[in-house]
């Protein structure tokens, strides 16, 4: 699935909420997203890459849902 793609269905994605209520992953998702940025960066393996890629664009449509103000 590409990134963009992923935005796109991003409804289809299932969260707990007892982890939305917390608010948790809004309030670590730029450090988590800047890590995952790094890491892919010094990884070779083009899969590898790509599926970091993947996360980091599913996180960045959850965060787009669920948060009041995202910051990403």
């Amino acid at each position: 699935m590409k990134e963009s793609e992923i935005v796109f269905k991003v409804e289809n994605i299932s969260l707990s909420q007892r982890a939305i209520d917390e608010n948790k992953l809004c309030d670590i998702w730029p450090t988590v997203k800047m890590g995952l940025e790094i890491l892919k960066d010094l990884i070779k393996n083009p899969v590898v890459k790509y599926t970091i890629a993947g996360i980091i664009a599913a996180g960045d449509a959850i965060i787009g849902k669920i948060c009041k103000n995202p910051e990403n």
